[in-house]
């Protein structure tokens, strides 16, 4: 008993560390875009997406270096479920907000998203493995970065130029906060993998559950903050790039933590892993349907598919804990 609430008291305390460098990361790194002029929408789709992802990187990087595979993909699947569940809870938080059609970038990126989630539950099945890697996290690296600059290529002929908005904080000490944050989710991230690791096995609970459940809960928590925040200031499309930037983001780095595993990390997953890909797929789609009922003020049916998609994360948990 003493060993369990040990790691439990690591796992908050790493979890506390995470979160609040995730958030000084997405803070800082939006006066940093501003101020640079890369403006909201980039900074939504790229910077933050990257810099809020920041924790599912380390922390999965973490976990295969401690051989917990399992972990590490139900981290990324468990992360890319909760984010729709997110966007779609706090959107309806805040009914007076505009939110205008998806544009051509945006259905791009929602799109490479989802297709991205759907092939990392079909090299479960496939892993085709190429010595120490998967073939199946060649193809998602290199599917992300074409998606990314097919995203980029759609701003430059659709956006108009982002309004100026003035910052208080300076951008020398932006970069400085921004440096500190980085550091402690490079501390706190692979205590978190570690802690959660050992709780699954002293629990005698699957590694895909933690990681779909308890460990993406906290590497979300940036998301989850960026996400409040861009709603409140009516910046929908930082929002919606945020979210499934991230949801994007968060497959590649599957590919990078099978740099570091040693073994085809996908032939390492199993059933649950299948079955929380093909949750995350259908609630991704969701919620893009969402984002257009919402940007049509259907309300009441925006609503009711928001209470399905809470229904369906709770019912894919409720599988991958039977299959698992």
């Amino acid at each position: 008993m003493a060993e369990i609430l040990g790691f439990m008291a690591l796992f908050v305390v790493s979890a506390l560390i995470v979160i609040r460098s995730g958030i000084t990361l997405s803070r800082t790194g939006d006066v940093i875009a501003e101020t640079t002029g890369l403006g909201r929408l980039w900074v939504g789709t790229i910077f933050l997406a990257i810099a809020t992802s920041l924790p599912e990187l380390v922390t999965n990087i973490s976990a295969v270096r401690l051989d917990a595979p399992k972990l590490a993909g139900g981290n990324i699947l468990g992360a890319n479920m909760l984010n729709i569940v997110v966007l779609a809870t706090l959107t309806l938080l805040f009914p007076k907000a505009m939110v205008h059609p998806l544009g051509r970038d945006q259905r791009i990126l929602g799109g490479a998203a989802l297709l991205l989630t759907a092939a990392a539950g079909l090299f479960v099945l496939f892993p085709l493995g190429i010595g120490p890697l998967s073939g199946g996290s060649l193809f998602i690296l290199a599917g992300y970065a074409l998606a990314m600059v097919w995203v980029y290529r759609a701003r430059e002929l659709s956006s108009v130029p982002a309004e100026e908005t003035s910052h208080s904080l300076p951008l020398r000490r932006a970069w400085a906060l921004f440096g500190l944050a980085t550091l402690g989710i490079l501390v706190g991230a692979p205590l978190l993998s570690y802690s959660a690791d050992n709780l699954s096995e002293l629990l005698g609970v699957s590694g895909t559950f933690i990681g779909v459940l308890a460990v993406a809960l906290v590497t979300t928590m940036p998301e989850t903050s960026v996400t409040y925040g861009s709603l409140r200031l009516g910046a929908h499309e930082m929002a919606m790039g945020n979210v499934y930037g991230s949801c994007a983001f968060n497959v590649a780095i599957l590919g990078i933590a099978d740099l570091f595993h040693g073994n085809p990390i996908f032939a390492s997953l199993d059933r649950s892993h299948l079955i929380a890909s093909g949750g995350a797929v259908a609630l991704m789609a969701l919620g893009l349907v969402f984002l257009r009922l919402r940007a049509q003020r259907k309300m009441a049916a925006a609503g009711v598919l928001a209470g399905l998609i809470l229904a369906g994360w709770v019912g894919t948990l409720f599988f991958v804990f039977r299959g698992a």
